[in-house]
């Protein structure tokens, strides 16, 4: 098995079921793309499936309510996610300061972090991008 797809396999497991995802897209360690990100040893960024796009883009976060909790175990532990928020709250609920410059700027965006805090959601239906983060 590549690197590449160990990564997606493991990441997989921390992002809810509800939420589908195509493909991985970006796997880096660096979060300069994301303004103002804590600093983290990883960072994955998925596509998310058409069918997720389309939920969310129309139930926001009633849509999302039932999406709290990862598909497997990440670090011994299958993560657990505190209630998702919309817009500013969601970026600093998991300490994001803006969206990267080639995004809309009013783009719909939605955040979650996990109970301990290790690990993080940021979805943006409009582009169909999941970014999943975590602290180690």
């Amino acid at each position: 098995m590549s690197w590449r797809n160990g990564l997606r396999q493991r990441a997989w497991q921390g992002i809810p079921e509800l939420l589908e995802v195509d493909a991985l897209l970006q796997a880096s360690s660096v979060l300069a793309a994301l303004p103002g990100a804590r600093i983290a040893p990883g960072l994955v960024r998925f596509k998310l499936a058409a069918r997720t796009c389309e939920g969310v883009q129309r139930q926001g976060l009633d849509w999302l309510s039932g999406a709290r909790q990862g598909r497997g175990a990440l670090a011994g532990k299958v993560p657990r996610y505190r209630p998702w928020k919309a817009g500013d709250a969601a970026l600093a609920e998991i300490g994001i300061a803006g969206l990267p410059m080639d995004w809309p700027a009013h783009a719909a965006v939605y955040g979650c972090s996990s109970v301990d805090r290790r690990h993080w959601l940021l979805l943006v239906p409009g582009s169909a991008q999941l970014w999943l983060g975590w602290t180690g």
